[in-house]
C-alpha cells in the first residue's frame, strides 16, 4: 500500500504479564529518529532498565521489535530484533540484543504491531497471542515442559498453519543462561539467553497471525530499488562462490536449500533444509528439520579444531535435540564443547557427570544437552549457567576457557583466536578486536561485515573466484578512506575506522532489520571494478535506499548515518549510568587477543599476537572518532550536545 509514514504500523503492544494488562505505544512518539528495532528499543531500555536491575527481575522489559523493511519485499529482510538484559552476560548482565528470521516478525506487522515490550511475571505458563491486532492470553500450563519444535507443533495445529510461534523449551523455563528463544526449525534469538527471559516472566510462546498490509511509500521506487538489490546480492554471506547441494545427501537425506527468514531471495551457504534422516537414538524413527550457520559442526569437520566423527546421521538428530531443548547452538559447539575436550585433555576430568567426555559418541551428546537444559548434575547445572559462571562454580578450568572467551561471557567469534573455524589472520582481526572491545556480545554483526568480507573474498579464501589484494585495497580507500585498512601487511594502521562504520551498519541491520550475512553489500562480481553497485545505488547504500524508499524519509546519506550513531551513542550512555561502562572494561579484551593467532597470515610466515601498547594507540584513534574520552572511553558533553543527548 501508498503511505506516506511508510514502513510502521503506528502502534507497539504493551504486555504486563503480572496484572494482565495490556496498553497501546505509538510508534510515531519514536520516529523519525529513532529507526525502528534497535533504535526504538534503546529508547525504551534508557527509559526503563534502571541501574541495579536484573535480567530475571520481573519489571525488567524484554523488548521485541520488527522495523521498516520487516514484512516487506526488501530482499534479505523479514527478521526481528530482541532486546533487554541479557543472561548470558558476564560478569555482568548488561544490556544487548539479539535478532532472529522466519516469519513472526512480518506476521507481527502483519497483526498490526512494530513491536512488542513485555513486562512482569505470569503466575501460571502463559501465552499471548494476537490475532489481527486483537490480543489476550492464554493459560500454556500444557506446553510447559515442551520442546520449541513440539510447542509449535501443537499450537499450530490447534490454530492453523497460518499462525507464526515463537517459543522457548525446557532450557528456557529452567533459567539456563544460554538458552534460546526460537520460531520454525532453525530461526533462533541465539545469544544472550532471552529464552531465560522469557522464562522468567513464565511466558512460554508468542503466537501472531494477521492480514494487514504493511504502507510503503514510494512503491515503484522500493519494487526497482528491491529488484536491483535481490539480483545484484546473488549469494549469501557477500562471498563470490555458488552454494550447491550435495548430491549424496540429496539422495539420501532429501536435502534441499531452505531460506531461513521470509526475505531471503536466494540459495544460502549455510541453510538446508533434510526430509529424512534415520534416528540414532530412536530407531526407526525419521526426522526432518533445518542445519544453519554453526549447526553443521554437530557432525564434527575431519581435519580441523572440530574434529570430533559423530557422523552425520546422529550430529543431524544432536542439532534438533539442542533446537528442541532450546540451547544457544554457538556456546555449545565453540564454547562447551572444547573447554571440556581441553578439560579431558588436561587430565582434570574425563566425565561429564558421570558420563565419558567422548565427542565421537551420540550418548555423550544427549546427556550434556538434557543435563544442561534440565539442569542435572553437578556439571549440568554449572554449564546451565554458561561456561565462566561454571568455571567460577566448579573451580576448574579457568586457563582454558580463556583461550575461548574473548570477553562479556560469549565464545570466540571471528576473531582469529579462540573461534577456530572461521579463517581469519593478522592483521585483520585487529577490527574484531576494536569491535568486542566496544560491544557487550560477541559483535556479530559488526564483524561480519569487515572480516568475513575481507577473508571470503581474498585469493587465500576462494582461489578461483577471490580477489587479488590489489583490488581488494583500492575498494578498502574508497569505502574506509585508505588501502591499509584491508591491507594483509597493513598492521594497526587504518583499523579504527572500519571498526567505527561498521559500528554503524551494525546498527542499520538491527533496526531496519535486514540480514547482517549479507550487507552492507561492499565487493562483487557483477561489477568490472568489483566494487557492488546496482542501478543507481553502490552496494554500501543498498539498506540506506530501501528505507528511504519504504518510508518516504527526506534524510540524506549523512543524516541517516547520524541517527543510526545516535542509537549507538545511546546505548554507550545507558552501560555507562547503569553499569559504569568505562575503558577499564573495553581493556579487559586485550589479554585474550594477546595470545598467537591460530590461523598464520601467510605474507607474514609466523603466528602474531597483539601488542597491547599499539592496540591501545588504536583505541584512542577510536574514541576520537565516536567523540569519547580517551581517558574514560564515555560520550564527551560535546558529543552529547552533537546528537542531542545532552537532556539525557
Amino acid at each position: 500500500m501508498t503511505g506516506k509514514r511508510g514502513g510502521y504500523t503506528g502502534e507497539i503492544l504493551r504486555v504486563d504479564l503480572t496484572r494482565g494488562a495490556f496498553s497501546i505505544d505509538s510508534t510515531w512518539d519514536y520516529l523519525p529518529d529513532w529507526i525502528g528495532g534497535r533504535g526504538i528499543a534503546a529508547v525504551v531500555a534508557w527509559r526503563e532498565i534502571h541501574r541495579g536491575m536484573g535480567a530475571f527481575d520481573p519489571e525488567a522489559p524484554l523488548i521485541l521489535m520488527t522495523g521498516p523493511l520487516t514484512g516487506t519485499m526488501a530482499p534479505f529482510s523479514g527478521r526481528t530484533t530482541l532486546c533487554g538484559l541479557a543472561p548470558q552476560g558476564y560478569p555482568r548482565e548488561w544490556y544487548t540484543r539479539s535478532s532472529f528470521g522466519g516469519h513472526f516478525g512480518p506476521e507481527l506487522k502483519y497483526s498490526g504491531y512494530d513491536g512488542l515490550i513485555i513486562t512482569g511475571r505470569s503466575k501460571i505458563p502463559v501465552m499471548l497471542v494476537i490475532d489481527n491486532g486483537k490480543y489476550r492470553l492464554e493459560d500454556a500450563s500444557r506446553l510447559w515442559g515442551h520442546g520449541i519444535i513440539e510447542t509449535q507443533k501443537t499450537i499450530r495445529n490447534s490454530y492453523g498453519s497460518r499462525w507464526r510461534v515463537f517459543a522457548i523449551g525446557p532450557a528456557g523455563e529452567n533459567l539456563v543462561r544460554i538458552a534460546v528463544a526460537a520460531t520454525e526449525t532453525e530461526s533462533a534469538s541465539g545469544q544472550g539467553g532471552f529464552g531465560a527471559v522469557m522464562g522468567s516472566k513464565r511466558l512460554k510462546a508468542i503466537t501472531v497471525r494477521g492480514m494487514k498490509p504493511v504502507n510503503i511509500a514510494d512503491p515503484v521506487r522500493f519494487e526497482t530499488v528491491c529488484s536491483w538489490i535481490g539480483e545484484e546480492a546473488h549469494a549469501s554471506h557477500g562471498w563470490p562462490h555458488t552454494p550447491r547441494l550435495d548430491p549424496e545427501l540429496v539422495h539420501r537425506y532429501g536435502q534441499r536449500f531452505q531460506a531461513c527468514t521470509q526475505g531471503c531471495p536466494i540459495r544460502c551457504y549455510d541453510a538446508r533444509f533434510y526430509t529424512r534422516v534415520p534416528s540414532k537414538l530412536c530407531p526407526g524413527r525419521i526426522l526432518s528439520g533445518q542445519i544453519d550457520c554453526i549447526a553443521g559442526l554437530f557432525p564434527g569437520v575431519c581435519g580441523t579444531f572440530y574434529d570430533w566423527n559423530l557422523g552425520f546421521e546422529a550430529g543431524f538428530e544432536i542439532a534438533q535435540l539442542t533446537n528442541d531443548e532450546g540451547i544457544n547452538h554457538w556456546e555449545l559447539l565453540v564454547g562447551i564443547i572444547p573447554w571440556l575436550r581441553f578439560l579431558k585433555q588436561d587430565g582434570v576430568t574425563d566425565r561429564f557427570d558421570g558420563c565419558m567426555i567422548e565427542p565421537d559418541n551420540i550418548r555423550f551428546w544427549e546427556t550434556l544437552v538434557l543435563g544442561i537444559s534440565r539442569r542435572t548434575g553437578e556439571m549440568g547445572n554449572a554449564l546451565a549457567e554458561g561456561t565462566l559462571r561454571a568455571v567460577d562454580r566448579l573451580g576448574f578450568g579457568k586457563e582454558r576457557a580463556e583461550l575461548l572467551f574473548p570477553a562479556w561471557g560469549y565464545a570466540g567469534h571471528w576473531d582469529g583466536h579462540g573461534d577456530r573455524i572461521n579463517r581469519i589472520f593478522f592483521p585483520f582481526w585487529l577490527v574484531s578486536a576494536l569491535q568486542w572491545a566496544m560491544d557487550t556480545r560477541d559483535p556479530i554483526s559488526s564483524g561480519h561485515g569487515y572480516v568475513q568480507n575481507i577473508m571470503g573474498w581474498c585469493r587465500e579464501h576462494s582461489p578461483v573466484h577471490g580477489l587479488d589484494w590489489d583490488v581488494i585495497r583500492s575498494i578498502g580507500a574508497r569505502v574506509y578512506g585508505s588501502p591499509e585498512s584491508v591491507d594483509p601487511l597493513g598492521g594497526y594502521s587504518g583499523k579504527a575506522f572500519p571498526a567505527y562504520w561498521h559500528g554503524h551498519r551494525s546498527v542499520a541491520k538491527d533496526s531496519l532489520p535486514v540480514d547482517d550475512q549479507v550487507f552492507p553489500r561492499i565487493f562483487s562480481t557483477r561489477t568490472s571494478d568489483h566494487y557492488a553497485r546496482a542501478g543507481d545505488i553502490d552496494g554500501p547504500m543498498f539498506e540506506y535506499e530501501m528505507f528511504r524508499a519504504a518510508t518516504g524519509s527526506e534524510w540524506t546519506a549523512a543524516e541517516y548515518e547520524f541517527n543510526l550513531e545516535r542509537i549507538l551513542q545511546l546505548e554507550r550512555m545507558l552501560l555507562v549510568r547503569n553499569f559504569d561502562r568505562s575503558r577499564v572494561d573495553d581493556e579487559t579484551v586485550i589479554s585474550y587477543f594477546e595470545q598467537p593467532e591460530t590461523r598464520i597470515n601467510p605474507y607474514i610466515g609466523e603466528p602474531v599476537g597483539m601488542n597491547g601498547d599499539r592496540f591501545r594507540k588504536v583505541m584512542d584513534e577510536y574514541y576520537r572518532l565516536r567523540g569519547w574520552n580517551c581517558r574514560d572511553g564515555r560520550p564527551l558533553p560535546e558529543t552529547r550536545v552533537k546528537f542531542g543527548l545532552e537532556n539525557v
